[in-house]
């Protein structure tokens, strides 16, 4: 890399040099015939008057995949549709989902027929969330068969027109604690209850601490028994802390079991919002 940006700099200079004179043309010749799709890339875009269709040929010719998507996206005037043709028949879903998304004039058909059939979740979500005339049925039906819990949440969030029950049943199904809280807190409708019991039921102290801090309608008790199973007292002191309902007293006896003076203090500090007079004999 350190050598094409050497010559990248050359290229630069030397058309500072000679502007678009017959010099620049015989470099262009010589450069052409090292087939290198990066140097072509560069020249096509940044040198007026490059012979774009020549280097656009040296693009689909390397078959570099990255380069024919940038290739298309960056030169003006070129028929897209052959870098087009590259990025198809590697049959690799991120590459149809950025030249869907970026490209103008690209063949939105084709590239998500490789995306569905890729099978895969994250690109089948991204696609039918950025893509406008995406066919958002098809692309969430692979997402549900995934049966991955953070591509049916994000699809039952962010797809417009998402089944958000069937993304729910496949979060639900997971019993991932991190997206059934997610779930509960940010999808419209979300079967709480439901949610809650996962998270309760995965003994997950940072999920059922953030569960009965965040979710309106928790039920506080259920996730705090957690905490005074737990025998943690730093979860102790953030749960009497932040969550209405805490049973306070319970949470500092716990805490004061411990030898960890510096924690006493900051309960009381914190929590009672007192001096640590307790700590002072």
């Amino acid at each position: 890399m350190e050598k094409i940006n050497k010559v990248k700099k050359s290229i630069l200079e030397y058309n500072a040099k000679f502007g678009n004179s017959e010099t620049v043309k015989n470099f262009e010749n010589m450069l052409l015939d090292l087939k290198d799709p990066y140097l072509s890339c560069f020249f096509a875009e940044n040198i007026k008057g490059a012979n774009v269709e020549a280097h656009q040929k040296v693009v689909i010719e390397s078959n570099n995949l990255w380069q024919n998507y940038s290739f298309a996206r960056d030169i003006y005037g070129i028929d897209i549709h052959k870098n087009e043709k590259v990025i198809l028949e590697s049959k690799r879903p991120e590459l149809c989902y950025f030249f869907a998304r970026d490209i103008l004039d690209a063949n939105i058909e084709k590239l998500a027929t490789v995306v569905i059939e890729s099978k895969n979740a994250e690109f089948n979500y991204l696609f039918a969330k950025d893509i406008p005339g995406a066919d958002v049925k098809a692309h969430e039906k692979v997402v549900l068969e995934s049966k991955d819990a953070r591509h049916n949440y994000l699809f039952a969030l962010k797809v417009l027109g998402a089944d958000k029950k069937a993304h729910e049943k496949v979060v639900l199904e997971s019993k991932d604690p991190l997206f059934s809280y997610k779930f509960a807190l940010n999808v419209e409708g979300a079967d709480i209850k439901t949610h809650e019991k996962n998270v309760i039921e995965s003994k997950n102290l940072y999920q059922n601490y953030l569960f009965a801090r965040d979710i309106k309608g928790a039920d506080i008790k259920a996730h705090e028994q957690l905490f005074l199973d737990g025998k943690n007292p730093y979860y102790n002191y953030y749960f009497a802390m932040d969550i209405p309902g805490a049973d306070v007293e319970t949470h500092k006896e716990l805490i004061f079991k411990g030898k960890d003076r510096k924690l006493k203090k900051q309960f009381l500090a914190d929590v009672y919002r007192s001096d640590p007079e307790e700590l002072k004999n």
